[in-house]
């Protein structure tokens, strides 16, 4: 594979040029929100039982031996503080049908799980009903990432119902039969 617009072996590289845009929360969340992605919710429960969950699109497969992946949980939030207590987390992986079910758990509302069907998983971690797939994780490491903490957990347990995922892109859901938006930007 090539690799267009690189320079040739001993050949001076050319100087960084500056950002275009300035780096203010808006223009970095349009910067991201060009990459399409799955939607995932991470679950999990603290030491009076009690559930907490968010969604997010800040999951990584971090590798396969040991199975670990990453989530990216702002600093301030209830579901990290939950994880962290507990050391275990649930990823559930949206599907298509479960738009209504990103917006509950991206929501600021105390009361999320009261209308979504859940199973308590493997260690008690509470698993969405109708994720295209579901895994338990154990807390590995965390690692500070400016406003969020990086939480590595290595999976204990998983299901796969199949199914087609819940996709984002520029703000917006993505119906599969639909090709990606395009705003003509360059």
């Amino acid at each position: 594979m090539s690799i267009p617009n690189t320079l040739p072996l001993g050949t001076d590289t050319p100087k960084p040029q500056a950002a275009t845009q300035p780096l203010d929360p808006a223009n970095l969340r349009q910067f991201a929100g060009q990459f399409p992605t799955g939607v995932a919710v991470v679950t999990a429960y603290d030491g009076t039982d009690r559930l907490h969950g968010l969604t997010l699109n800040a999951v990584t497969s971090v590798s396969l031996n040991p199975p670990l992946y990453l989530v990216c949980l702002s600093n301030t939030s209830n579901t990290l503080n939950a994880i962290m207590e507990n050391r275990m987390f649930g990823i559930n992986f949206l599907s298509e049908g479960q738009q209504a079910v990103s917006r509950v758990f991206a929501s600021k509302s105390d009361n999320k799980f009261d209308s979504i069907p859940y199973l308590r998983g493997h260690e008690r971690v509470p698993l969405l009903q109708d994720a295209v797939a579901t895994a338990v994780c154990r807390v590995e490491d965390v690692f500070p990432g400016g406003d969020h903490q990086i939480v590595v957990g290595r999976l204990e347990s998983y299901d796969i119902a199949g199914g087609h995922p819940l996709m984002f892109h520029k703000g917006q859901y993505l119906d599969r039969r639909d090709s990606l938006p395009s705003d003509g930007i360059r």
